[in-house]
């Protein structure tokens, strides 16, 4: 053996050759989603008057921005409440103070990573820090996203009369109401999970974890006290959301409505969930053009609009990096650690 050289044991040289491909493949999706999200603000750019965009972005006030971020900080808080519920619903004592550091770190990861569920890994990542087991952890914030997406569902069918006015005739006139008809399927799919017939078709599958949602899933949506607090945090959320949108929009001269933003925003947040990009970078410029062009809104204007609510966006998220950096990456001390059995308020 030559001066210097150090041996690799076979287990170890297994497992790095092992783990080379998953890194390649995410390293491949990471590639992807950039090229995805660069491509369709490319095209989107490309397709709009420039010197419309730019006096659009230009006409942006510090203090319209600041009040979108505060707003959307603020919210920050409010969301951990809502997980706090959920948690409680579900038997873990997840104490505010707690909630509130890691949601601030998981939206830093949102727009951090290449994923709209990367700041969902962050959460399930330190709450199993703080003792809860990986599998509740996963569900806990599982089934804190599925509250907001009930309520963005609510707001949807609830302006989907005015939505369907202003869509027309087009070729998109019934692709809302079929995405909500699967939404609330899906919801209904995942009540029924936790029944005798389908717990033993999903038990015969070997899947115990999707009867363990299951069973959480009634845990949150069966209780009246629990669902009613939640979903009413949520549609609070989504509205105050919204009233960020109009801000940053009436400041740069769009002639737009908090409730026609009710009514238009909550299918482009969905459709800016969907992975292929970063951090919705891309889609949710090109949901947001489609949407309030039914309302007479000129693209260049839509564009901007996106742009200033993402980077407002970015703003709390980088927030919340701070929050993580001040953490330090450190486990909870032990007066917050999430063992206690609490009842829901």
């Amino acid at each position: 053996m030559s001066a210097g050289r150090t041996n690799i044991s076979p287990a170890v040289s297994l497992q790095r050759n092992r783990d080379s491909p998953t890194r390649d493949r995410n390293l491949l999706k990471i590639a992807f989603k950039i090229a995805v999200s660069a491509a369709l603000i490319g095209w989107l750019v490309y397709g709009i008057d420039g010197s419309a965009l730019a006096d659009g972005l230009s006409q942006v006030s510090f203090p319209a921005l600041f009040l979108a971020f505060a707003i959307l900080l603020g919210l920050s808080a409010v969301q951990a409440c809502r997980w706090v519920f959920v948690a409680r619903a579900m038997e873990v004592g997840l104490p505010f103070r707690t909630a509130w550091v890691i949601v601030l770190i998981g939206l830093f990861f949102n727009q951090t990573l290449p994923s709209s569920i990367g700041g969902d890994a962050a959460r399930v990542w330190r709450l199993r820090r703080a003792g809860v087991p990986v599998g509740l952890s996963i569900r806990t914030v599982l089934l804190d996203r599925l509250v907001a997406l009930l309520a963005l569902l609510v707001i949807a069918t609830a302006g989907l009369p005015a939505l369907m006015g202003w869509i027309g005739d087009q070729p998109l006139r019934w692709a809302v109401p079929i995405l909500l008809f699967a939404g609330f399927s899906g919801f209904a799919a995942l009540l029924l999970i936790d029944t005798p017939v389908l717990r033993k078709v999903v038990s015969m599958l070997r899947t115990d974890e999707i009867v363990a949602l299951g069973r959480s899933a009634h845990q949150v949506f069966l209780n009246p006290r629990c669902l009613l607090s939640t979903l009413a945090i949520s549609l609070f959320i989504h509205a105050t959301v919204c009233v960020s949108i109009t801000v940053i929009g009436l400041d740069i001269g769009a002639d737009i409505t908090f409730w026609q933003m009710l009514v238009l925003f909550p299918p482009v947040l969905l459709l800016s969930m969907v992975p292929f990009s970063v951090a919705g970078w891309g889609i949710r410029e090109g949901a947001m053009i489609t949407a309030l062009g039914f309302i007479g809104v000129p693209p260049a204007i839509a564009f901007s609009i996106s742009i200033l609510f993402g980077i407002v966006i970015l703003a709390v998220g980088l927030t919340g990096g701070v929050v993580w950096l001040a953490s330090g990456g450190q486990r909870p001390k032990a007066d917050t650690t999430i063992d206690q059995p609490p009842t829901f308020p």
